[in-house]
This record gives C-alpha cells, sequence and structure tokens, in this order.
C-alpha cells in the first residue's frame, strides 16, 4: 500500500482529522491533504512524529511489513503481462516499476514482473538496451533475497543474460552463490561451460545427473513395489516390477538391481521357493553393481576402480537386512537361506 493509502487510512481509524494531523506536526491541512492524495510526501524528519500520531510503527507507515497472498501476486502479474501484450511495452514496465516501488520488499512479485518484462523485451521493443539495464538490476536485487529459492531463480536467469553477453566470469560468480540444492545449478553450471566451449565438462555434469536420477527413479519404483505389496494390489505391481526391470536394463545399473524388483513382491506373498531363487541369483550377482562404470552412458565421468570392500559393505548391509527384516522371518529355518547368509559372509 502507498504511504498515502496508509495515512488516510490509519487516520480515519484514529478518528482524527486532516487538520488534527496537522496540527500536532505542525504542518497545514493542505500538506496533509497533499499526502493523502499522493501529491507530495512527508518530510523524513516527520515520518516517526507522524506514525506516533497515527498510532503506527514505521514499518506499517512505510509498508516495510505488507505481505501479499500468491493470488494477489498472481493478479498483478499478469495485469503486467496483458499490459504488454495489449497495450504495449512502455506501458508495462512502467506499471512494473510502480508496482516495485510500492511493493519493495515482496521478492516473490518483484521477481515475477522482472521475468515477465524479461520475457516480452526479446519481441522487438524499442530502447531495449535501456530498459535491460533495469532488468539487470531488479535480477541483481532479488539474487541477494533471504529467500533461497527465489534468489537461486533470480541468480539462474542472471547467468543466462551474462552467458548471452559472454560475460562468463560474472555467470560463475552467480553459480558459485546458487547452494549445491538451487534452482537447477548443475544443469545452469552445464550449459555454461557448454558456452564457453567446455563440452568434456558439461557431458560431465549431465551424466552425473542421468546416473543420480536414474537411481532415485529405481528406488522410488522399489518403494512403490513394497507398498503395492502390503496392500496386495498385485496386478498393478507386476506393472512396476517389469517398470524396474526397463529402468535397470535402460541405464545400466546391473543385474543385482534387476532382481530386487521382484523381491518384496514374492517375501510379501511368502512365496519361499521364489523368495530363495531371487536372493541367490542376487548374491550371486552382487559384482553387477559396479556395472554402470563400464557402461557407455557415463564415458565423461571419472570413476575410481571398484574395491572388495565396495561389495563386502553390499554383502553385509544385505546380510543384516535378511536377519532383521520381519517379514522375511518365515524363510530363517530354510537351508537355502541359511546357505545365502553364510555365502555373505564370504
Amino acid at each position: 500500500m502507498k504511504i498515502n493509502k496508509v495515512i488516510r487510512k490509519y487516520r480515519k481509524e484514529a478518528n482524527l482529522t486532516q487538520e488534527q494531523i496537522a496540527n500536532c506536526l505542525g504542518v497545514s491541512a493542505p500538506a496533509v491533504n497533499k499526502w493523502e492524495n499522493g501529491i507530495s510526501y512527508p518530510d523524513i524528519t516527520l515520518l516517526s512524529p507522524l506514525a506516533r500520531v497515527l498510532k503506527i510503527n514505521i514499518d506499517t507507515l512505510l509498508s516495510f511489513n505488507e505481505e501479499l497472498t500468491d493470488k494477489e501476486i498472481d493478479l498483478l502479474a499478469n495485469e503486467i503481462a496483458e499490459l504488454a501484450q495489449n497495450a504495449g511495452y512502455q506501458q508495462a514496465y512502467e506499471r512494473g516499476a510502480d508496482l516495485i516501488k510500492e511493493y519493495a520488499t515482496c521478492d516473490r512479485l518483484i521477481l515475477s514482473i522482472t521475468s515477465i518484462l524479461d520475457c516480452f523485451l526479446t519481441q522487438g521493443v524499442e530502447n531495449q538496451d535501456g530498459y535491460e539495464a533495469q532488468i539487470l538490476l531488479w535480477y541483481e536485487l532479488i539474487a541477494t533475497s533471504e529467500k533461497q529459492e527465489i534468489a537461486s531463480m533470480a541468480a539462474a536467469s542472471l547467468v543466462s543474460k551474462y552467458t548471452s553477453k559472454q560475460e562468463f566470469e560474472k555467470a560463475q560468480q552467480l553459480i558459485d552463490r546458487i547452494p549445491p540444492a538451487g534452482y537447477d545449478k548443475q544443469l545452469i553450471q552445464a550449459m555454461l561451460f557448454k558456452n564457453q566451449g567446455k563440452n568434456e565438462k558439461a557431458y560431465e555434469i549431465y551424466e552425473r545427473m542421468l546416473l543420480k536420477n536414474a537411481n532415485e527413479l529405481w528406488n522410488i519404483i522399489q518403494l512403490i513395489i513394497r507398498l503395492l505389496s502390503q496392500e496386495e494390489a498385485f496386478n498393478k505391481t507386476k506393472r512396476y516390477i517389469d517398470l524396474g526391470k526397463e529402468v535397470v536394463q535402460l541405464f545400466d545399473l546391473g543385474a543385482y538391481s534387476e532382481n530386487t524388483t521382484e523381491l518384496f513382491l514374492a517375501i510379501e506373498r511368502r512365496e519361499t521357493e521364489k523368495s530363495l531363487e531371487i536372493l541367490e541369483q542376487m548374491v550371486s550377482k552382487i559384482e553387477t553393481i559396479s556395472d554402470f562404470r563400464k557402461s557407455d552412458l557415463y564415458t565423461h565421468i571419472k570413476f575410481r576402480e571398484p574395491r572388495g570392500s565396495d561389495f563386502d559393505m553390499v554383502k553385509s548391509m544385505l546380510k543384516r537386512g535378511l536377519e532383521s527384516d520381519e517379514e522375511s522371518a518365515f524363510l530363517k529355518d530354510e537351508p537355502r537361506f541359511k546357505a545365502i547368509l553364510k555365502a555373505l559372509d564370504h
């Protein structure tokens, strides 16, 4: 809310006239009238006394603590987009600048308006450089926001703009400010490498992301299979088992992982023979957990050579899981199960 509206609102709530306000502050009633109509503003030395007279604090007087709802932000952002489409860029820019001044502490609104004006700037706008300079300043402002997601999104937009200008050092400095889990940091870094001609580094980032996401997808499928098995939704479980196997095969995650997709279902259904068969296959294929290191999907990643201790750790984890899992307790007296546990000790 603009200061003129704040003064009028709280003066009326306090049941004061413009003349009473003027008398308290040592100014004329017409001066107060001009404040309320937005023609002029109170002198900075009058802000504290004015706030006391209105029985509010300085933050309220200057709208520092004013919050907009998501719906209000979306409506204002849509207004800017419609102005740019229907009334021209100049009007949209002027209205956007006014809103940014009015809601100077609403980082999400500033980012939304800046992004919209930035988008429309590419559509043959006159004096494009002048507008772009101000847009860069707004992005820089929001890139320092205490709200990390908003700051990261603003930084990402700045990286794109500086990269297009071949100002790679500035772009890298901004990427370094984004937290490791920030807004698409790895993608942004890879795109910067690509624009710098550092393709090998870009490939490495993309491949690491591919491997990481493939493993996350596989893990999610395992969790869904377990839930579906517990709910005895076995028809749907089969669909996810097949999907899990396909993910393992497509992304070269190894036969050990492929075999685990059926284990939860077999155990949940208390299928002794099937459960033992799957476990025996898993134990025999433990070393395939390193197959991704040999895949042509990940040739730009420098993997260390697998060590025997890596496989020992997997064996130990599998053994502890089998020994402590109550759902597989029906297998514990089976000689083949005991042989599987023994094999995991070697």
